[in-house]
């Protein structure tokens, strides 16, 4: 009888095994193998910040607006808000008509800004004020001339965008490179000097720009921008800009109802060097400014190319290490979560990404999962 009982079970075990892997059988989310399957990214963090990625005009309507709209919430453009793309290229002589007359003249960010909006996703603008990508009429002339060009230019984009975008990059990559500890004590003669804006205006072009930007659209979360900001070693670069934003922010404490800076967007272009924790460093004391802190473009370069140190080529080990430095990054974003509002990946997939030699992005060039991604998806496990 016991024999009889057990044979009927296998038959049942068996019969149940064989209809679920002829027809039945689904991966779990977080076990796909193919970014369509894969769990977002947008809801494995939901409850901590945005999950962003860059976005160009003709990733709309392709496979790749639904990589983006599957695993994001809030979307960057890689190039097309940048000064050279929406302002004229030269002086109007006639003033400065709005819409301008669009250097890509079928108003791709439009497109790019409202199909954004329309998939529910955020829009954050980048960026404003740059020393470069801006056209050179813009920052010709004397002091009072250049100022009312900056004021005009952040007043006017700003308020077209008022409502669809909201957040601003205002000013990007204002502090020069090579800066010691004892150089970040006085932030004014931390400034590039070769910006055209510094040049024309001087240093207080920076609270100048965040001012227009504010009273054009008081909503909008105003973030200042910029590169290597991890505290390495000797590294005076985050120290001058946190000596910044507390100097302009106690001269502005109360600008439409908050200080004038609301956020510090550390870029995060990383290698396999990088250390993690000297991120960390500098997240903790930004934290102590009261200000929001964004990871506005992310990528970690895992192979050696022509813009970095490295000397590994690109293989299993080197996309092993590449997930461990991504997940030992997102471990710590985690811990932080209360006050980082936002990362941002730069890159959908190794193929387009600027740095695509470097294989730095979460996706291989046809779109397949790195281990990148499901390090990034349980950072935990690695």
């Amino acid at each position: 009888m016991m024999k009889k009982k057990r044979f009927l079970f296998s038959l049942l075990i068996a019969g149940f095994l064989a209809s679920t892997l002829s027809c039945n059988f689904v991966l779990e989310e977080d076990e796909a193998t193919a970014w369509n399957t894969a769990k977002p990214l947008k809801d494995i963090y939901n409850y901590n910040f945005l999950m962003g990625n860059v976005i160009s005009p003709g990733d709309l309507g392709t496979v790749r607006f639904s990589i983006l709209k599957r695993h994001y919430n809030s979307a960057t453009a890689e190039n097309d808000m940048k000064p050279d793309a929406i302002a004229p290229g030269s002086k109007p002589a006639d003033g400065w008509p709005w819409p301008y007359r669009y250097t890509q003249t079928d108003n791709k960010i439009d497109k790019i800004v409202d199909a954004v909006n329309a998939a529910g996703m955020k829009m954050h603008g980048h960026t404003l004020i740059w020393h470069r990508q801006t056209p050179s009429w813009l920052t010709t002339g004397n002091r009072e001339t250049v100022l009312a060009n900056l004021e005009k230019y952040v007043t006017d984009v700003t308020t077209y965008f008022e409502g669809r975008v909201i957040s601003w990059d205002v000013v990007n990559e204002a502090m020069r490179d090579g800066l010691s500890a004892s150089d970040a004590g006085n932030w004014r003669s931390c400034l590039r000097t070769d910006s055209p804006w510094y040049r024309a205006i001087g240093s207080d072009y920076i609270e100048k720009a965040f001012l227009a930007a504010r009273k054009a659209d008081p909503k909008a979360i105003l973030f200042y921008n910029d590169y290597n900001l991890n505290s390495n070693t000797g590294n005076g670069k985050p120290e001058a800009v946190f000596n910044m934003v507390k100097d302009i922010n106690t001269r502005y404490p109360n600008v439409e109802g908050r200080p004038l800076i609301d956020g510090i967007g550390m870029q995060s272009h990383h290698h396999l060097n990088t250390t993690p924790q000297s991120v960390e460093v500098s997240i903790k004391s930004f934290i102590k400014l009261g200000v929001k802190i964004a990871i506005s473009e992310m990528d970690i370069m895992a192979s050696k190319s022509d813009d970095n140190n490295l000397t590994n080529e690109w293989n299993e080990d080197a996309a092993q290490r590449q997930a461990e430095k991504y997940a030992a990054m997102f471990r710590i974003f985690k811990n932080h979560a209360g006050y980082i509002s936002r990362v941002t990946f730069w890159g959908l997939d190794d193929g387009k990404s600027w740095r695509a030699s470097s294989h730095p992005t979460l996706l291989d060039k046809n779109y397949g999962l790195k281990p990148a991604f499901r390090a990034v998806a349980k950072p935990d496990n690695y």
